[in-house]
């Protein structure tokens, strides 16, 4: 038996969702399929429609090609936290709250980091003298693939060598 798009579209609607700080009301947040970033996807006449832009359509009466969460709640379907948009609008919005990848914290500054600047510079040094990965793997408790992306610079490559006295073996 086949529904109609709206009320199936509605039934996988919280409307008692999170509340943003910055917002008067809350999300309605989307409760059905989503993509990897966490934003809704609802099956239209055998196409995949982005849930958001497809709440937005009701209200606009066609479905934009770019909307914008002014609630900035990927899962969020309310029709007043979402505005249309343009490709520049929405990637201008995206930088300025470092939602693309480019502006996402990276090395020591990465909320999952496990190395401060010290250890990596001692890492470097250690292997630049001589000791194998795995050694220095063990000592830091991870796996000498994990060094290796390390000492190759693959990851923390902000991170400066250290300066001359520095090393790791002149501090013990």
């Amino acid at each position: 038996m086949d529904q109609s798009i709206e009320p199936r579209f509605w039934a996988k609607v919280n409307v008692a969702g999170t509340h943003q700080v910055h917002m008067p009301t809350c999300c309605w947040e989307w409760q059905g399929a989503t993509n990897n970033d966490g934003y809704g996807r609802f099956r239209v006449n055998g196409k995949l429609e982005r849930a958001h832009a497809l709440s937005l359509s009701w209200t606009l009466g066609y479905i934009p090609k770019y909307v914008m969460h002014q609630c900035d709640n990927p899962a969020c379907v309310r029709p007043s936290h979402l505005q249309e948009g343009t490709h520049g609008l929405n990637m201008q919005d995206a930088y300025k709250k470092q939602r693309r990848p480019n502006c996402t914290p990276k090395g020591i500054n990465h909320y999952s980091a496990r190395f401060t600047v010290e250890q990596v510079q001692d890492i470097r040094a250690r292997y630049t003298k001589g000791e194998t990965q795995a050694h220095i793997g063990a000592d830091y408790g991870v796996c000498q693939a994990h060094i290796s992306q390390i000492v190759r610079r693959k990851t923390y490559s902000s991170v400066p060598e250290a300066k001359i006295g520095d090393s790791w073996d002149q501090a013990k």
